[in-house]
């Protein structure tokens, strides 16, 4: 064997190397990469929870379905300061902690009253300040990140390009005509 194979090999097998860690699927990964923030997938499995409690699935699909709470996760990491952005994340863990002593089991039913009862009493009477400033945010973020959304853009509100259709043939009356 001669020294340009053996060194074409050990190249062939260092890529392959530096690739296989790519090729392993693991179950408990983020559907999406973040940069600054940091959130577990059982935190992110309580996001994509609340966002079908706030647009819930109906005729149309819900925020979750359109991956409305995933958009707001990433206006969180790329768009908030740093001191919003733990914010958000404090909120989030006091939230996460909140539900599995209130209620764990009302996020994972089918049940829209209790969710939106939980909601509600999470925003009022939370005894601690720091939910508001993550509930607060993902709200507005997944109903814009919904609305924005090309299903909704596409099937629930027609865009019509400005100024409209062209109507070549108009007769003109005098009523049309002012001076």
């Amino acid at each position: 064997m001669n020294r340009r194979d053996l060194i074409r090999q050990m190249v062939w097998m260092g890529a392959g190397i530096a690739f296989l860690p790519s090729c392993v699927y693991k179950q408990d990964q983020l559907s999406i990469q973040l940069k600054k923030i940091q959130i577990t997938p059982a935190q992110e499995k309580l996001l994509f929870s609340l966002a079908n409690t706030i647009i819930p699935p109906g005729d149309s699909p819900g925020a979750a379905d359109l991956g409305a709470h995933l958009f707001a996760l990433k206006m969180v990491d790329d768009c908030f300061n740093k001191e919003d952005q733990e914010k958000f994340v404090r909120g989030l863990k006091a939230m996460q902690e909140h539900i599995k002593k209130n209620g764990a089991d009302v996020l994972e039913e089918k049940v829209e009253d209790g969710k939106l009862s939980l909601l509600k009493t999470v925003s009022q009477k939370s005894d601690n300040n720091e939910i508001p400033g993550f509930l607060d945010p993902f709200r507005r973020l997944v109903v814009f990140g919904y609305t924005q959304s090309e299903y909704v853009m596409t099937n629930l509100v027609p865009y019509k390009l400005i100024p409209g259709k062209y109507h070549g043939c108009v007769p003109v009356t005098t009523s049309t005509i002012k001076s």
